[in-house]
């Protein structure tokens, strides 16, 4: 499929609501406009349409009948998002009309979009880079403000200006590198030469790693970070749950193991936004269903970045809190909180402490929703620790794929370094050349094909 080729799409969600546009992105996109749409005003004949004019009048049907009542516009490239002749239609939005459009539009010779790829097109026409086409779709799913702040950012182009200039100076350095294995004889102090390339390759490692201790944040405030709710049947799970959401989502019952299987909710904890999962009790059974439901509780535990681990403090330190407590991970943020604090205590803070060192411990009773604000400020002192705070001078990272890029760049400036002192230097030219096209991928100017389509593929269709 050619960018020759017109492209359409219903570019908002389906639904009632008081606008609907669908888009027209191509060659072809002035001359069907003007064929299924006739403007209650045209203007004179030599000036319409008017470029970036909104004209109000109706679609008609191939049969000549009214389809709706619309705004639409016409959109000489190269001054569009896509950079191609545009056209939008802003109609009532409800899908049987929205689909009655784009049929019509269809009908006329363009094909319908795949996804992502009006975002595609602005790429690949020099518009946007990869990390700014990435960002529209980071805006789109943001799941904080801060999230879609740090998307906004990075669609004007900060993370791409900072990869640019140090994708230039490699470049720069490369290129002393090369013309020293080139005239070896004009070489006065090699010693000198090479503390001048160490001091650049640790300057880029430096850069990298102040672009990388971002990339948690970035990800966190873009998808919200993974959390799961861990505990023995009938610690209060659910009742944490259901207090944090300020929701019934989950059935609570004094009867243990009510919850079978996992239940998630999102919500905002001191600007972070959390995808809370509560999981089925852990605890040793022969029931197939309940060993079903904790085997993906065990699972959802080993996957999430924060853990809360509940405990029933009515009752003592029992082999199945030893269970729960066994799926901590290595380097998992973890939050103990002892529950029932409104009934009588057999499980004191002190035992706690001494089994969890440092992790914080917040007491509660959920169904009574006591301590959840002590709770939440705990979470967000803990967030804020590990994944530093907003207003960072450095561009943020907001996919794993960037994050993944700068730490491969980064292990090529580690093997130029290692190599620099005894070896010869086209292997510091290697790895150096390696680094300044792995680091091409954050704005797609190395990446392939695959990688493009990949990306795009995330897109929904009308964007």
């Amino acid at each position: 499929m050619g960018f020759d080729e017109t492209i359409a799409a219903i570019g908002t969600p389906p639904g009632e609501g008081g606008i609907g546009i669908v888009r027209i992105s191509g060659a072809e996109a002035y001359s069907i406009g003007k064929r299924i749409f006739v403007p209650r005003r045209k203007g004179p004949a030599d000036d319409y349409p008017r470029s970036h004019h909104l004209y109000y009048g109706h679609i008609f049907s191939e049969k000549g009948g009214i389809i709706d009542e619309v705004l639409l516009s016409f959109m000489k490239a190269p001054h569009t998002y896509t950079r191609e002749d545009s056209v939008e239609i802003n109609c009532h939005s409800g899908i049987f009309t929205l689909r009655q459009i784009l049929k019509r539009v269809l009908s006329e010779g363009a094909r319908l979009a795949r996804p992502g790829e009006f975002t595609e097109r602005a790429f690949l026409r020099g518009r946007i880079d990869l990390s700014q086409a990435e960002s529209v779709l980071r805006i789109i799913r943001a799941r904080s403000e801060e999230g879609a702040r740090i998307a906004a950012d990075n669609l004007k182009g900060r993370l791409s200006q900072n990869i640019r200039k140090m994708r230039s100076a490699m470049l720069s350095l490369l290129a002393r590198v090369e013309a020293q294995l080139d005239f070896p004889d004009d070489l006065d102090d090699e010693a000198a030469v090479e503390e001048e390339i160490k001091k650049e390759l640790l300057r880029f490692r430096g850069e990298l790693e102040r672009l990388a201790e971002g990339a948690e944040r970035g990800q966190t405030m873009q998808e919200g970070l993974l959390s799961a709710i861990v505990g023995k049947p009938n610690a209060g799970k659910s009742s944490l749950l259901n207090a944090l959401l300020r929701e019934q989502r989950a059935i609570v019952h004094e009867a243990p193991g009510t919850t079978r299987d996992l239940l998630e909710g999102y919500l905002t904890i001191s600007g972070y936004p959390l995808r809370l999962i509560d999981t089925a009790g852990i605890h040793a059974t022969e029931d197939p269903v309940e060993q079903a439901g904790i085997k993906k509780a065990a699972g959802a535990a080993t996957r999430a970045r924060l853990m809360i681990l509940v405990l029933d403090g009515s009752t003592a330190w029992s082999e199945d809190d030893d269970a729960a407590a066994a799926l901590i991970g290595p380097g998992q943020l973890v939050v103990i909180v002892i529950n029932k604090i409104d009934l009588r205590q057999r499980l004191s803070r002190e035992i706690v402490s001494e089994k969890f060192g440092d992790c914080p411990v917040v007491e509660t009773a959920a169904i009574k929703d006591e301590g959840i604000g002590c709770l939440e400020e705990t979470i967000g002192r803990l967030l804020d620790r590990s994944l530093g705070t907003a207003g960072a001078e450095s561009p943020i990272m907001t996919s794993m794929r960037q994050a993944r890029i700068v730490e491969e760049t980064r292990d090529s400036l580690e093997r130029a370094l290692g190599v620099l002192s005894g070896q010869p230097l086209e292997l510091v030219a290697l790895e150096l050349r390696e680094a300044w096209r792995k680091l091409g991928e954050i704005t797609g100017e190395t990446a392939s094909g695959e990688l493009l389509d990949q990306i795009f593929s995330e897109f929904c269709i009308g964007k």
